[in-house]
């Protein structure tokens, strides 16, 4: 009987091999999307995300809720009371309670969703960079340059007062009513091709937003065009809505504006504003404005301004690296926009940033790295390299002694000597002096991706023209001529028998000092453009690309994306804690933490059914059934596929193994 319970769970189990357990960790403070539904709640869209605030909670929707995607750029409330979300990887509608998705498989013309727009008629339309689809509830209808609409790249969708809808193109403006089409550009009057936003008022006017030419208004019959010289606080115009007085509101890069018909007010963060650059504007219910901007969401009710920023979470989704310090402190670097730029920390409950308005960091951080004395050092977009011990932080540059301010990367000898990979060459500082090193001296390209260390001793470099290994005195370069697969090598990794492996924009190469072993997506990877590699505790390989993950366990090859719940397919970092954590680091989506078990050598996989967790997978001898439910007495029963009842358990809170 046993051996027929463990074929049972073995079969169910390779059914879901891939169903890895992310816990992703998001900033959701730059909004690009909102709508209010008929309830009055408000939605916002962004690369955090979905946010839905009742008036008195803030609800974060994930891929871990079945959000399709995690970067939203557009939300849409119809009105049967469902909400729309277009994402940079397909749509999600969500009722309240059910969740569905669809995909170009489905009827979209692309999965990259710029924006979502339903009309009178129920049906909901898409704006995308391939063209515009509509959705009628049971059939997809897609439109093109091919068609009609002036250009595939569609921001921006209206209707007017007669039903005729308008779209914001990259190369013009399209009307349509429902069977002809009609262009406009700027030989018609329009301020430029590159329109962005469209906003039709109750005059039936239309109003353009355009990337660097400022508002266009058409009437009809005639074109007016408004910039800042008229009083528009930026020519860069994302947003508009109106409010109860009729008043025009828009969003900028530098700004809210709002136009009453002849006087031109500008709203900043120094009246209020979450920040400058505002992406979208909406009015709810009760003639209250709300403005979603690149560091959170502002609310004003026509004579005060209320800031809603979420603060106990990452700085930025843009990360580039990772390091856990002695006392597993998990700290990121981040990138972004203003405001999310510099540097994250996480206890495992409460995170800290460090930005320029509250500590040191100022810039775009590339590089962690943490020294023998547990010194934090951060290498940056431009303002050379900082030190953070704690309490102090400290800033070297050019003046210094480094030789170059832009720095990749950073690595820790064992003499605690700190090398730093910038854009000049590489910098070695060893705590009184500083010695540069470029081409001139030996290494093979003054780029350099990458540092690390190995066993003996030797300075490993990863650069855009192949490798660069320094012995403190000799040098010796690698490239595709010796076996490298390939000269741009972003990340460098020493394992415990001090192989040395290589992340390169060809795949993976292995090279043990003697013989060189490349891995492609021939072998098994999801993408050889290869940003990030960590070697786990029990020997796997893992591989971030800009396409998704991938393991290696010396045998097999598993790629996870953000079908499987990963944040973002487009990783640049992986470091691991003491707790067995592996961290994952993306473009644009946050972290992602999975978890691996050193016992069975295998990483923690899980299958999620009624409550429970049940791994590992494949199972040997012992299965382990976890409830995830706050409460006991859950009765556990394994059936064979016969329907014979093979065992039956009550499985009390916590771990139980059958």
């Amino acid at each position: 009987m046993k051996k027929l319970i463990f074929t049972l769970i073995s079969v169910v189990l390779i059914i879901v091999s891939n169903a890895q357990h992310f816990v992703n960790y998001t900033n959701t403070n730059t909004v690009f999307g909102s709508a209010i539904d008929k309830h009055n709640n408000k939605w916002f869209a962004t690369y955090g995300g979905a946010v839905k605030y009742d008036g008195a909670n803030w609800t974060t929707y994930t891929t871990a809720d079945s959000l399709i995607n995690d970067n939203v750029n557009y939300v849409c409330a119809d009105r049967s009371g469902n909400v729309w979300f277009g994402t940079m990887d397909g749509v999600s509608k969500f009722d309240g309670t059910h969740w569905k998705s669809y995909k170009t498989s489905d009827g979209l013309v692309s999965n990259t969703i710029w924006f979502v727009k339903a009309d009178t008629l129920g049906n909901i339309w898409f704006g995308t960079d391939q063209g515009v689809s509509k959705y009628s509830g049971t059939t997809w209808t897609s439109y093109t340059t091919a068609n009609g609409l002036v250009n595939n790249t569609v921001y921006g969708i209206a209707i007017d007062t007669l039903g005729n809808m308008w779209f914001a193109t990259w190369g013009g403006v399209s009307e349509f009513n429902g069977s002809t089409w009609t262009t406009y550009t700027v030989f018609d009057g329009l301020a430029t091709n590159d329109v962005y936003m469209v906003y039709v008022d109750k005059q039936n006017i239309k109003w353009f937003g355009t990337w660097g030419y400022g508002l266009s208004k058409f009437d009809g019959t005639n074109w007016t065009t408004y910039t800042t010289s008229d009083g528009l606080s930026c020519n860069h115009v994302f947003a508009m809505d109106v409010d109860n007085s009729g008043n025009k509101w828009l969003g900028t890069d530098t700004g809210v504006t709002k136009y009453d018909g002849i006087n031109w007010t500008v709203y900043t963060t120094v009246d209020g504003l979450a920040a400058n650059s505002t992406w979208t504007i909406a009015k709810d219910s009760t003639g209250l404005l709300w403005f979603g901007a690149d560091g959170g969401i502002s609310e004003y009710n026509g004579t005060t301004w209320t800031t809603h920023v979420p603060t106990n979470c990452i700085l930025g989704n843009g990360v580039t690296s990772i390091a856990v310090d002695h006392q597993n402190l998990i700290w990121i670097g981040n990138t972004g926009d203003s405001g999310q730029r510099g540097v994250s920390k996480f206890d495992g409950t409460n995170w800290t940033r460090y930005t320029a308005s509250s500590d040191k960091p100022e810039d775009k951080v590339y590089a962690c790295d943490i020294d023998r004395l547990n010194n934090k050092w951060f290498g940056t977009a431009g303002r050379g390299v900082l030190k953070y011990d704690g309490t102090t932080w400290s800033n070297y540059s050019i003046t210094a002694g480094l030789v170059d301010s832009v720095v990749n990367s950073i690595a820790t000898d064992g003499q605690n000597n700190k090398w730093f990979g910038t854009n000049g060459g590489v910098s070695e500082y060893n705590n009184v002096s500083w010695t540069s090193y470029t081409t001139a001296n030996g290494l093979i390209n003054n780029v350099v991706h990458s540092v690390a260390v190995d066993s003996l001793g030797n300075i490993w470099f990863g650069t855009n023209g192949g490798v660069s290994k320094y012995n403190g005195s000799i040098w010796k370069n690698y490239t595709t001529t010796d076996g490298l697969a390939g000269n741009t090598v972003y990340n460098i990794y020493v394992d415990a028998l001090d192989n040395i492996w290589f992340g390169t924009q060809s795949g993976v190469s292995e090279f043990n000092g003697t013989i060189w072993a490349n891995y492609t997506t021939s072998n098994g990877l999801i993408s050889n453009s290869v940003f990030a590699i960590y070697i786990d505790s029990v020997g796997n390989k893992w591989f971030g690309t800009d396409s998704g993950l991938t393991k290696y366990d010396n045998i097999n090859w598993t790629s996870y994306t953000t079908e499987n719940g990963l944040a973002d397919n487009s990783i640049t970092s992986i470091a691991a804690d003491a707790q067995k954590n592996l961290w994952i680091g993306t473009r644009l989506s946050g972290l992602s933490k999975i978890a691996i078990r050193e016992s069975t050598g295998i990483t923690e996989q899980y299958l999620s059914l009624n409550n429970l967790l049940v791994y590992p997978n494949p199972a040997t001898n012992v299965l382990t059934i976890e409830s995830t439910m706050q409460r006991n007495n859950n009765v556990v029963s394994v059936y064979s596929t016969q329907g014979e009842l093979m065992m039956q358990q009550t499985l009390q809170q916590g771990k139980n193994s059958i």
